[in-house]
């Protein structure tokens, strides 16, 4: 290991420093790097759910400060307190052939913790689009 007075000299110790310092430095930048990309805060409503290379694990945390695999794992938050959807309006036809116009749909959704990464395996992550309005559309087209 080089000491302070071979860095000082305009010397083959100096070519040394300069590889040691380097190291170091790189050294540094990758843990700081590991330790950004492995911190993630999952806020108050919500819960987090990982993926490990794309695969969605079995793992899901509650609210709070966490820490990850940098690099290989990746987290999404999802809310399961109570919230409101207002869909766009919907065009339905009757079997007589009037067109019906339906403004203002709300849906309001909650999903339990103990469901959501079963949901998330079996109908993607937006999983409530494909529950609640592509069948209330549905349902409001058979019904008319």
């Amino acid at each position: 290991m080089p000491d302070l007075e071979s860095c000082l000299n305009p010397t083959r110790g100096n070519v040394i420093c300069k590889l040691v310092s380097a190291g170091i430095v790189v050294g540094v930048a990758i843990v700081i790097a590991c330790m950004v990309d492995s911190y993630h805060k999952i806020n108050e409503g919500y819960v987090g759910i990982y993926f490990r290379h794309g695969a969605l694990r079995d793992k899901v945390t509650e609210p709070g400060v966490h820490f990850l695999m940098p690099f290989i794992e990746d987290y999404k938050e999802v809310r399961i307190r109570p919230e409101t959807f207002s869909m766009d309006p919907l065009v339905a036809i009757t079997k007589d052939g009037i067109e019906n116009t339906f403004r203002e749909i709300t849906a309001i959704t909650t999903i339990r913790r103990d469901k959501l990464v079963f949901m998330a395996k079996k109908f993607g992550m937006e999983f409530k689009k494909a529950l609640i309005f592509d069948r209330i559309k549905e349902d409001l087209r058979i019904f008319c």
